[in-house]
């Protein structure tokens, strides 16, 4: 069962160009005194070469009138313009491309009196998958049967998570059922409320397809039909999309929305469900094991469509099972690494998923621009963010793990972003699906996946703001490192998880700070603390390798860069854990030595620091005993 259309009143004139008429007045295009279908933003650029009469039109333009007060990428002129070709058929020569110029008509179009016709109702097809789906079927199933009882359904994640796929497969279901009618309509280029408008019209069959289309037409059109409505791609037009829909359900109860977005609608008739990324293999998984899981089966199913690839066994399976966990189950990280085997094989993807945004590029053409390269999943999530929310997403780069809200608050909030700001702001990154939220226990923590971490990280460098949040960062965990007494087993359970936190956190403000891009001031600093939370949790062998490294930086700074206090204590730390791993007498001796010296610069000789916290000291004839 379709959607009819009323019929149209066209205007005085019609444009000849080849087999086709076109109706400026009323944006419509025919052949024969057929209506045919044409995005909004295709009939825009055809408008305009229209309206040039053979003349050149250049690409700035084109992007002048089509998207005026909107800056755009350039290739969007492509993808309408691709459309528009496939639309127009054997004309499609019509549109000449000059390389480096612009566009132009072959044929100059000529004025034809309007013929009187009735526009014919149409349903928009569903777009062909590109891949067969993978470790879905129980996400369809439970989509289909909430679509049965709810009358908006929001499918929601990250970019590239797979949210279009589950939409069309589910649609496909929806569709052999022959009472109710699937319109399917892509919102990726529009970015007004009319150009919504004008898209979702002409899926359901409207014959006004311009901007004088209003909610209130659209919302009598469907009223009282059988019909799933899909809007895929909303997040950029999301308010808009929110009114249209809420105007529509009100209208027809028997209505079906089904809208894939970063972020919910906010409706009070909204159903969400979050896709979740596909399951990957834990790190201690056998060969056996890691093949059953889906972000596996769809890594290989990709590799054997672009090339027959025999994988040699076990040490290979193992590499794909991390590179699947590194890009944290995401299909299309996962089929753009995938992509890579037949160049550089699987040691080669896995070596270099530390350049992701660079490894990940090379989508299926016919994709949207942002599903090519992960870098354009990414850019196309951010830009969307205001500027404070942008900020936020950036600075939370340096949390390598879980984080709480309070530590989000020390680290990133200052004078330029206020507590209040953080508030809203996460919710925000929450809701778009840039920030995963963890919910256990009485604390939310917050956690960025790894590939949005290293955008995230790439933003912060390229805003020259890298070593101010670095060095906050480091202080902050320095600081949660002191021990905490605990009055209960529960208290100290938790202690202990947050330590294990706060332990990684230090490891990686330490490793940076070491890093080329670091501070090594900062890094000694931190030090401090971590070597003598290292000692607490006995692990001997780190504090020594990590104290060592301070120490060799400290001896390379300009005298006075770090203060006593800190080089005493790392110093200490060093000194200790020498003692317990068995080493040179005479090393630890004199790290002894210089440690009493600092002890004695510090004014006391007590080993306690400026902040009054003792240094951990051991006795001078446990030295003598060892």
């Amino acid at each position: 069962m379709t959607v009819t259309e009323r019929p149209a009143t066209y205007g005085t004139s019609m444009i000849d160009l080849g087999r086709f008429q076109i109706d400026l007045e009323m944006r419509t295009l025919h052949q024969s005194g057929t209506l045919v279908p044409v995005g909004s933003r295709a009939f825009d650029i055809l408008a305009v070469l229209v309206s040039a009469a053979g003349r050149l039109v250049t690409k700035d333009e084109l992007l002048d009138s089509v998207w005026p007060k909107t800056v755009v990428e350039e290739n969007n002129i492509q993808v309408h313009l691709s459309a528009l070709r496939k639309i127009l058929g054997e004309d499609r020569n019509l549109i000449v491309t000059i390389p480096g110029r612009g566009y132009q008509l072959r044929r100059r179009p000529v004025e034809s009196p309007a013929p009187a016709v009735e526009s014919r109702a149409f349903r928009r097809s569903l777009p062909l998958r590109e891949t067969r789906l993978t470790g879905r079927d129980a996400a369809v199933r439970q989509i289909s049967m909430l679509l049965q009882t709810t009358q908006v359904l929001t499918l929601t994640g990250a970019g590239g998570i797979g949210k279009t796929s589950l939409a069309i497969e589910v649609a496909r279901q929806a569709s052999n059922d022959s009472s109710r009618a699937v319109c399917f309509v892509d919102l990726a280029t529009a970015t007004t409320e009319d150009a919504v408008l004008c898209e979702v019209a002409e899926a359901c069959g409207l014959s006004t397809l311009d901007a004088a289309v209003d909610i209130a037409q659209l919302a009598a059109a469907v009223s009282g039909k059988r019909l799933l409505l899909v809007l895929d791609n909303a997040e950029h037009v999301i308010d808009a999309v929110a009114r249209i829909v809420d105007a529509l359900v009100a209208a027809s109860k028997i209505l079906r929305v089904m809208v894939t977005s970063r972020e919910p609608l906010r409706l009070m008739q909204e159903t969400v469900y979050r896709v979740e990324p596909l399951d990957v293999p834990p790190s201690h998984s056998t060969h056996a094991e890691i093949v059953q899981f889906s972000a596996v089966k769809l890594f290989l199913l990709r590799v054997n469509s672009i090339q027959r690839y025999a994988y040699a066994g076990c040490e290979e399976i193992h590499l794909i099972g991390e590179i699947c966990r590194r890009l944290d189950g995401i299909p299309l990280a996962i089929e753009l690494a995938a992509a890579r085997v037949a160049g550089l094989g699987i040691g080669g993807v896995h070596r270099y998923l530390h350049d992701r945004f660079s490894l990940l590029t090379g989508g299926y053409r016919t994709a949207l621009p942002r599903h090519q390269t992960l870098r354009a999943t990414f850019d196309w999530s951010f830009f969307i963010l205001n500027p404070c929310h942008q900020l936020l997403f950036r600075r939370l780069a340096v949390f390598s793990g879980g984080f709480t809200f309070d530590a989000m608050c020390a680290v990133v909030c200052d004078e330029k972003y206020a507590v209040a700001d953080a508030i809203g702001g996460i919710g925000d990154l929450v809701a778009k699906s840039l920030v995963n939220i963890e919910l256990e226990g009485p604390v939310s923590r917050y956690r960025l996946s790894d590939s949005a971490r290293a955008y995230a990280l790439e933003k912060l460098h390229a805003q020259g703001e890298q070593r101010l949040i670095a060095a906050r960062h480091a202080r902050y965990v320095s600081h949660c490192l002191r021990p905490c007494l605990a009055d209960s087993l529960a208290e100290q359970l938790d202690l202990e998880i947050d330590f294990r936190q706060s332990l990684d956190d230090a490891r990686s403000a330490f490793d940076w700070a070491f890093s080329q891009h670091g501070d090594t001031r900062i890094g000694v600093e931190l030090a401090a603390g971590l070597t003598e939370a290292l000692l607490d949790a006995g692990l001997i062998h780190e504090c020594c390798t990590r104290a060592e490294q301070a120490i060799d930086a400290l001896e390379e700074l300009p005298p006075a860069s770090v203060d006593s206090d800190t080089e005493m204590r790392v110093r200490a730390a060093l000194a200790s854990a020498l003692i317990y791993a068995q080493g040179p007498v005479s090393k630890s001796a004199q790290s002894w030595t210089e440690v009493l010296a600092l002890a004695g610069d510090t004014g006391d000789g007590s080993g306690a620091n400026s902040e009054g916290e003792s240094v951990k000291v051991l006795p001078p004839d446990l030295i003598i005993r060892q």
